[in-house]
């Protein structure tokens, strides 16, 4: 766990109101030195004041007050003397998301599969942990780290062996089979395996993938940057309103900053999954259409990144 998750107690900035939904924000002067030693931490004062104020829509960044900062966190050069909204500071790559973003790799069009056209070609894989957010709503440290099969593999045979799992899933495999799953997973460049956690405790499986290049996008208008998930929970102490929408809202976050270019994210569970359909309407994802795959009949779920950003922070 990353120790910029951590937030300083007492905060480190002071705000006066200007208008109703607009705040001036200025650093304590403690939040320099301390900003020395955790690069996170000035977007995660920032995240702490939109968090504990969720009526302010937007902040002031007096430019004298905050430039000596700018050395600590290069993005606030972009807002200083200016407003910074809190659907634009979210989406900034400056909180949660641990690797370089895909948008940085250079495009390059190529054709990785017969079923599908031409997609943008993929980054590397990251390594270790791609996300980490403590979150102030639900007081739950949040974390998402690549699936590693030397220490995994036990645990995910356990969660898939799960009836309320392998109900949705339909692999209750041993530990051999689903061993060579993973490895597909992980040397297929268009998905992501993941392992997310709270506060360090590993409570479930999520699969982020591409969707032009999966077996979904026939069935809808796949973008070049669509992204789709794959999910489970596989530790019964983690199940839960509480949980589920602070480990949602948090992969759905860490997607949207991955690519500045990704507008939409999809899923596509079982159609008769209604505890995951009344859930997810609260993080923004709503109902298309229900479609038959050749093994299940399915539905389409979507967020956009303008209706996550403006309705979910």
């Amino acid at each position: 766990m990353s120790e910029c998750l951590t937030l300083s107690q007492p905060p480190l900035v002071h705000a006066k109101t200007i208008e109703e939904t607009i705040t001036e924000l200025v650093p304590n002067p403690d939040l320099a030195s301390h900003a020395k030693s955790d690069p996170c931490l000035i977007a995660g004062e920032i995240d702490r004041f939109f968090s504990q104020h969720p009526n302010c829509q937007a902040l002031f960044l007096p430019r004298l007050e905050w430039q000596a900062l700018q050395s600590d966190a290069p993005w606030l050069s972009l807002f200083l003397g200016d407003r910074l909204t809190r659907s634009q500071f979210y989406q900034l790559p400056a909180l949660g998301i641990r690797h370089t973003p895909s948008d940085r790799f250079p495009p390059e069009l190529i054709q990785s599969v017969d079923s599908a056209g031409l997609h943008p070609k993929r980054p590397p894989t990251p390594k270790g942990y791609v996300y980490e957010r403590f979150d102030p709503v639900s007081g739950l440290h949040i974390s998402f780290r690549v699936f590693d099969p030397k220490t995994d593999m036990a645990r995910f045979t356990k969660w898939m062996n799960t009836p309320r799992v392998a109900h949705f899933w339909e692999q209750a495999w041993p530990e051999e089979r689903l061993h060579e799953f993973i490895l597909e997973r992980l040397a297929d460049p268009h998905i992501l395996p993941l392992i997310g956690e709270f506060d360090g405790e590993p409570f479930g499986y999520v699969e982020a993938y591409w969707a032009s290049e999966d077996r979904l996008s026939p069935y809808y208008d796949a973008q070049p940057y669509d992204r789709g998930i794959h999910l489970l929970v596989g530790e019964e102490s983690y199940r839960g309103s509480r949980h589920f929408n602070t480990w949602m809202r948090a992969m759905t976050h860490y997607l949207f900053q991955d690519d500045c270019r990704t507008q939409r994210i999809v899923l596509e569970p079982r159609h008769d999954n209604e505890r995951l359909f009344n859930r997810i309407q609260e993080v923004g994802y709503t109902k298309q259409f229900e479609f038959n795959f050749p093994h299940k009949r399915s539905a389409l779920l979507m967020t956009t990144r303008y209706a996550f950003f403006r309705e979910q922070w």
